[in-house]
């Protein structure tokens, strides 16, 4: 017979490890492939070191002559609080009851509930690998017609937003197309997924923008946008740390160009130019720039290597880098990363919450149901953004 206690055994001892290998390992390859590090945390904030500068100087010389001199690394320290990552798991009653007779019942239910769990964190964690720190809502297209304020979003990000809610809009490259801090919704129209919104928003070209909760600041994981930042990495100023910047390539042409395999090579170029290398070890990019490349290597008869990549994702190769598409990526945007830079600082990894008597499943205030909660208390950061590049700013139109 299956009982609470029995419930709670196997949520603890069979689904736990399951649970947090496919968020970990099956969310996104570059997730998989970035180290996880629990040595860098202290209490509530994770701490690294950004090192640039020449530390070594290396030189030939003559026998008998001076060593070189060390013009001295310079280093600026990264503090972050740890973001709080919650998942919720519940479960009736009634359902448990007409399980508890039948073990392969109550496994079937059980695993149909984990199964929706880690769906729904893989989801919100990849959407937040390409965010900026922010509490992303949706990304739409903005009408630029004089008068006109609105943004068309899809119909299944409409719900996110709510009327007087204050909003940030971003361009492609994380740039405020607003003066003000925020600015505000006036109305939603559900019927055709716009959103009117108070003030003028100065997009230069009518394509995407990537809309933000201006209450979420800081909520979220710090994402891969959080280096590509126009003014600060993290907490260090740009202005102040120049040496510390990536590599970020924008078109600036007002027409709305393609981002295909030509335009990627010229990226490609400016990007090893910078880093004085090619340190990337993957590229992220949108679905519609994987077809673009694609119909120009197909129009130039030339063939595409495939590429597996960490965790079993499937890619394709461009310059010898494993090529990863995904929609969570920003439209007619691609990254250059090295994975090795990046570490997920954390508390712990994946764990049930659990009471002072050490229970996880508890009673629904006022319902006839139970939920568990999964949690970790974690961030992401890289400590050389200067040998990662970014390419942006062209048409993201296709995937509207």
């Amino acid at each position: 017979m299956i009982t609470m206690q029995s419930a709670e055994s196997a949520l603890k001892n069979i689904y736990l490890d399951s649970v947090i290998n496919d968020i970990n390992t099956k969310t996104n390859p570059f997730l998989t492939m970035v180290q996880k590090n629990a040595k860098t945390v202290n209490s509530k904030e994770a701490r690294a070191a950004i090192r640039y500068g020449n530390e070594a100087s290396v030189q030939p010389g003559i026998e008998g002559g001076d060593l070189p001199v060390s013009n001295g690394g310079m280093c600026v320290e990264i503090v972050s609080p740890l973001k709080n990552l919650y998942g919720t798991f519940q479960i009736s009653d009634k359902a448990i009851r007409a399980a508890q007779n039948d073990a392969k019942a109550f496994t079937s239910l059980i695993s149909s509930e984990m199964q929706n769990l880690i769906g729904t964190a893989q989801s919100n964690l990849n959407g937040m690998l390409y965010g900026n720190g922010l509490a992303f809502k949706g990304h739409g297209i903005i009408d630029t017609s004089v008068n006109v304020r609105t943004i068309t979003v899809s119909s299944r990000s409409i719900r996110n937003f709510k009327e007087n809610e204050a909003i940030v809009v971003l361009g492609p490259n994380n740039e405020k197309l607003h003066s003000s801090a925020s600015v505000q919704i006036e109305s939603i129209d559900n019927a055709q997924n716009k959103i009117k919104y108070t003030g003028t928003c100065n997009a230069t070209k009518f394509d995407r923008v990537y809309v933000y909760s201006a209450s979420g600041d800081g909520l979220a994981l710090n994402g891969i946008d959080s280096i590509f930042m126009p003014d600060k990495i993290y907490n260090v100023n740009i202005s102040e740390h120049e040496d510390i910047a990536p590599c970020i390539i924008t078109d600036t042409d007002t027409d709305l160009n393609i981002l295909c395999e030509d335009e990627i090579m010229r990226f490609v170029d400016a990007y090893e130019e910078h880093c004085q290398g090619m340190p990337a070890d993957i590229m992220l990019t949108h679905p519609t720039v994987r077809k673009a490349v694609f119909e120009n290597l197909r129009n130039t008869r030339l063939n595409f290597d495939t590429a597996e990549l960490a965790g079993g994702f499937k890619g394709f190769s461009f310059n010898g880098v494993p090529v990863y598409s995904d929609v969570k990526c920003k439209g007619g945007t691609l990254y250059a990363l090295n994975s090795d830079s990046w570490n997920m600082h954390q508390l712990c990894d994946w764990t049930w919450l659990s009471g002072d008597d050490g229970s996880v499943l508890k009673q629904i205030d006022g319902k006839a149901g139970y939920s568990a909660t999964l949690v970790k208390y974690a961030d992401l950061i890289c400590n050389k953004p200067f040998i990662q590049g970014k390419v942006t700013g062209y048409s993201a139109l296709r995937s509207m």
